[in-house]
């Protein structure tokens, strides 16, 4: 019934995901189109200082909400799942008004001197709007994972993203033309009305849902007990998020400035910026709404075998999860690849969007692993290494961006994203092999995937030759191309491990 279950909510969490993301590319083809390459590079500076704000509100309690109420759940203390809920609300909300007081005082240095544009500012103060319900939505958010009920979030997403679509395309309707400092402000003021009333209905459910618990447990974690063991799993986690997203806004906050250095051009510099954060990277992470989704339950189902001792399920289900994203990852980094330039063009008729998606093509695997590794660390409780391997990330991306990015551009800041997606993403597989006991097989898991991806791109590109300027038609036929030719290689080579399906006993 629990893999069942697991299988239900990570279907529901996949559609919910593909949904939102096919939805937020087209938006975001329309808002590039609305706003401008220069427009979306401002927005994507404000909004990583809106990614920076928003750390505080949420603090990393959503793991930490998950994490407790499962626990409290499985001796059936909802009275003290319900307190934890409580309790994390109120720290959200209390870190909530105190980032927006301090963003809303200094708001006017912010826009001049960290963002580096005064259009900014109207921005930057609307943006508080949202924290506080950002916060709530969180901790709504961390309960609902923990009973494996991932419809209400998942509904409560998608009103989210319709909301935020409506207002900001109203907006940008009336007052868009007026320039770029009202075409930012109407989307920060989009995403702060969409977070609003997305929380307001995931809260109504919330009360509903709570009501029809039914508690049998002898004892109740206290109150101040809740806030303790809140604050014991989520310091290690909001510390790693507060400094990692720190120093990456810092990152995009100077990006464009050391960019800015090597073109000349502002305009040019924030094109750049804008056309691989807002346009390449969300199409190259749009196929991971499927890992995006067991990522995030993985943290309860680890936490609940690892506290229940069975070693042996935890291991099986992280070498699965390992297998499945290598061979995942490799075939859909070999067709972006192989179509590149036919997507940039489709989208955003760009080549350079297409260059951009061909240069970071080859990461996907490791951002891929990175992303599912996420949710495997936090299950074993390893938030402590999350900690130390953002920082050394975040930092290293800092430096080497202000050494190399004025003299060498925009090849520069590529390169570091090679750097730090490998790093971590390597990082994160060694620290899971050593703490579970797993023998990673490189040729099974990277080598045997890498030459089918490369084999099955290379022979597509050849027989898909006569449908390059088919934009369309290319993408379509080259991907069929691609995937078959690709399992069939797997399969010869003996890549493919039918094995690893068959159901493992339980060691307690």
């Amino acid at each position: 019934m629990k893999k069942v279950l697991f299988i239900k909510n990570a279907l529901i969490l996949t559609v919910t995901a593909l949904i939102l993301r096919f939805v937020g590319i087209i938006f975001r083809v329309w808002l590039a189109d609305s706003i401008g390459a220069e427009g979306m590079g401002l927005y994507q500076v404000i909004f990583s200082v809106y990614v920076f704000a928003s750390t505080f509100a949420t603090s990393g309690i959503s793991t930490a909400v998950t994490r407790i109420v499962t626990e409290r759940l499985a001796v059936y203390d909802v009275r003290g799942a319900r307190r934890t809920v409580r309790v994390s609300v109120l720290i959200s909300l209390v870190l909530a008004f105190l980032t927006s007081a301090v963003i809303i005082i200094f708001a006017s240095p912010i826009s001049k001197y960290l963002v580096g544009d005064v259009r900014a500012l109207p921005s930057i103060k609307i943006l508080c709007l949202g924290l506080p319900f950002m916060g709530v939505a969180s901790c709504l958010r961390g309960y609902f994972l923990a009973r494996r009920s991932t419809i209400p979030p998942s509904v409560c997403q998608i009103i989210e993203q319709c909301v935020r679509m409506a207002v900001i395309v109203f907006l940008l309707s009336r007052y868009g033309h007026l320039g770029l400092t009202y075409s930012a402000t109407a989307v920060l003021f989009g995403d702060s009305v969409s977070q609003a009333v997305s929380t307001a209905i995931l809260y109504v459910i919330y009360k509903f849902n709570i009501k029809k618990a039914r508690h049998s447990s002898a004892v109740s974690l206290r109150g101040r007990a809740a806030a303790k063991e809140i604050g014991r799993i989520t310091l290690p986690i909001s510390g790693g998020r507060y400094l990692h997203t720190g120093l990456r806004t810092a990152e995009n906050l100077i990006t464009p400035t050391c960019l800015l250095k090597y073109s000349a051009s502002k305009s040019a510099a924030l094109e750049q910026f804008g056309m691989i954060k807002g346009m390449a990277l969300p199409l190259l992470l749009f196929p991971a709404s499927l890992l995006s989704a067991i990522s995030t339950l993985l943290v309860p189902e680890i936490t609940e075998n690892r506290a229940g001792g069975n070693t042996l399920t935890v291991k099986a289900a992280v070498e699965k999860i390992f297998y499945i994203t290598a061979v995942i990852s490799f075939l859909i980094g070999g067709i972006f690849f192989s179509a590149s330039y036919q997507i940039g063009q489709i989208f955003y008729k760009s080549a350079g969007v297409g260059y951009l998606i061909r240069a970071l093509s080859p990461l996907i695997p490791f951002m891929y692993i990175d992303l599912i590794s996420d949710g495997i660390l936090k299950g074993l409780d390893k938030q402590g290494f999350l900690f130390k391997i953002n920082l050394i990330d975040s930092a290293a991306r800092v430096i080497l961006v202000v050494i190399f990015v004025p003299k060498f551009g925009l090849t520069a800041f590529l390169g570091v994203m090679f750097f730090s997606n490998i790093f971590t993403g390597a990082a994160s597989v060694i620290k899971i092999v050593k703490t579970v006991g797993l023998k990673f097989n490189m040729q099974k898991y990277f080598f045997l995937p890498l030459f089918a991806a490369f084999f099955s791109a290379f022979v597509s590109d050849f027989l898909c030759n006569q449908f390059q300027n088919n934009y369309i038609m290319y993408v379509i036929v080259s991907s069929f191309c691609q995937m078959v030719l690709y399992f069939v290689v797997l399969t010869f080579f003996g890549g493919i491990d039918f094995n690893i399906f068959k159901k493992q006993k339980r060691l307690k």
